[in-house]
């Protein structure tokens, strides 16, 4: 009676930790490679799976129009929001050394992700679109990024 009370024990911890960990990732749809458009030229994004503690990581280059290099950046998606690091071509960090970006998580669902001044939506298996907000002095606008899943 004991090992099976040990058995059903062990079943019922790990359903819970499994379940505990799928609510800390459900924007794992993310995971995976991203091509699309933005900026005038062509983006990547590339996504890791979630870790245990439900963190992503990403990596993302764009190319001008003409093909040239633009930027990269070096991407972390947690329960907080999205941080990230603009790099040039020569990996030179657009921000301090201790500096970055942040976007705070407002809220997300099964397909979307709701940052502050950045959204991501998965709008098929393979279709994805990104909106972000962007100022420059006193104009406003945001820039939409239609981005395909790589097989």
């Amino acid at each position: 009676m004991k090992k099976l009370n040990l058995t059903l024990l062990a079943i019922t911890l790990t359903s819970i930790a499994a379940l505990s960990q799928e609510s800390k990732t459900p924007y794992s749809w993310l995971a995976g490679t991203w091509t699309g458009d933005g900026f005038g030229g062509t983006s990547e994004e590339i996504w890791s799976t979630p870790s245990e503690d439900g963190t992503m990581m990403g990596v993302y280059r764009h190319h001008n129009g003409d093909g040239s290099l633009n930027f990269y950046e070096f991407l972390v998606l947690d329960e907080t929001g999205l941080k990230l690091k603009h790099f040039t071509p020569e990996m030179v960090s657009w921000e301090n050394k201790e500096d970055f970006v942040h976007f705070e998580l407002i809220e997300f669902t099964e397909n979307k992700i709701v940052l502050k001044g950045l959204v991501f939506e998965l709008k098929s298996e393979n279709e994805m679109e990104i909106k972000l907000d962007l100022k420059n002095g006193d104009k406003k606008w945001t820039e939409v990024f239609k981005m395909t899943r790589k097989k």
